[in-house]
C-alpha cells in the first residue's frame, strides 16, 4: 500500500475547501475541520478527516453536492485507503439556523466541548460563539445515548469473532485485517471517550482518552490493561502493520471492553 504524507491530507482538504469557496461561497458561512486533522495529530494512512460545513440556507442539496465532490477528490488522493476506511474525507452539513438554535450536531451535548476546543476554522466566519452552550446534564445524556448505540454494535463484532475462530487468521485478506483493526481501535477509544463523557469528562485524542480513563477507572484493572494495550498497539500501527496475534487480541479485547463497559453502565 502506498505511503501517505501529511501533505497528501492537507492537499486534499485544501482542494475541497477551495471548491466550496469558489462554487458555494455565497451559500456557506463556515468550513471547519474536526477530530485528529484539526488537532494536528492525525496519522497519514490511518486517520480520516471530518469536515463540518455551516450553510446559510437549506442544506440537503448542498450536502449531496459536497459529498459527491469529496468522494471524487478522495478517489484521486486516497484510492488505496478506501478499502480500509469507510470514508477518508467526510463532510457533514448543518445550517446556521440549527447552530443558533442549538439544534446542530455541533451543539449536541457530548460533541460540543470537543468542537469548541478542537474545531479548526478552515474558511469563512467563526461561528463558535453563536452556539448556545448545552446544559451539563444534556451533555452527559447525549454521551449516554451515543454509548448505548455503541453497545448495539457488539453483537456484530461477536459474530465476526465467531467466524474468525473457525478460519485460520492467515487466510483472512490483508485489507479485511486493516479494516477490522481500525474498527477495533475506534470501538475501544470511542467507548472510553463516551463513558468519560457520561461523567462530564470530555477528551478526544487517543492519548488523552487513555490517560483520563485510567485515572477515572483505576479500580478496573482489566479495563485499564485493555486500554493501555490498545494505545501501545495504536502507536505501533502508526508506522507498521500489526502481526496476526496482535490483531486478534485487539479484536477480542475490544469486544471484552465494550461488554464490560455495558455491564458497568447498566449496573445500579
Amino acid at each position: 500500500m502506498r505511503k501517505y504524507s501529511h501533505k497528501d491530507y492537507h492537499d486534499a482538504v485544501s482542494e475541497l475547501v477551495e471548491v466550496i469557496a469558489k462554487h458555494h461561497g455565497e451559500q456557506v458561512k463556515a468550513v471547519y475541520a474536526g477530530g485528529s486533522f484539526a488537532r494536528g495529530d492525525f496519522v497519514p494512512g490511518r486517520s480520516d478527516v471530518d469536515l463540518y460545513v455551516v450553510v446559510k440556507g437549506e442544506k440537503e442539496e448542498l450536502q449531496e453536492a459536497l459529498h459527491n465532490k469529496a468522494l471524487e477528490i478522495e478517489r484521486r488522493h486516497f484510492n488505496n485507503l478506501r478499502a480500509a476506511l469507510d470514508e477518508v474525507l467526510g463532510v457533514t452539513v448543518t445550517t446556521l439556523k440549527e447552530v443558533e438554535e442549538g439544534n446542530s450536531f455541533l451543539a449536541m451535548g457530548f460533541e460540543y466541548p470537543n468542537f469548541i476546543k478542537d474545531g479548526k476554522l478552515l474558511w469563512g466566519d467563526d461561528i463558535k460563539l453563536l452556539i448556545p452552550k448545552p446544559a451539563a446534564e444534556k451533555q452527559k445524556q447525549t454521551a449516554k445515548n451515543s454509548l448505548n448505540k455503541v453497545f448495539l454494535l457488539v453483537s456484530r463484532l461477536e459474530r465476526n469473532l465467531k467466524w474468525l475462530k473457525s478460519v485460520p487468521f492467515r487466510l483472512v485478506p490483508r485489507k479485511s485485517k486493516e479494516r477490522w483493526t481500525r474498527q477495533a481501535f475506534e470501538l475501544t477509544f470511542r467507548t472510553g471517550a463516551l463513558f468519560l463523557g457520561c461523567k462530564g469528562i470530555y477528551v478526544s485524542a487517543k492519548e488523552d482518552i487513555a490517560s483520563a480513563f485510567k485515572a477515572t477507572m483505576h479500580n478496573e484493572e482489566e479495563l485499564c490493561r485493555i486500554m493501555s494495550y490498545a494505545l501501545s498497539l495504536w502507536e505501533k500501527w502508526k508506522t507498521e502493520p500489526l502481526d496476526d496475534t496482535e490483531t486478534k487480541e485487539l479484536l477480542e479485547n475490544s469486544g471484552k471492553f465494550v461488554k464490560r463497559m455495558q455491564s458497568l453502565q447498566t449496573s445500579p
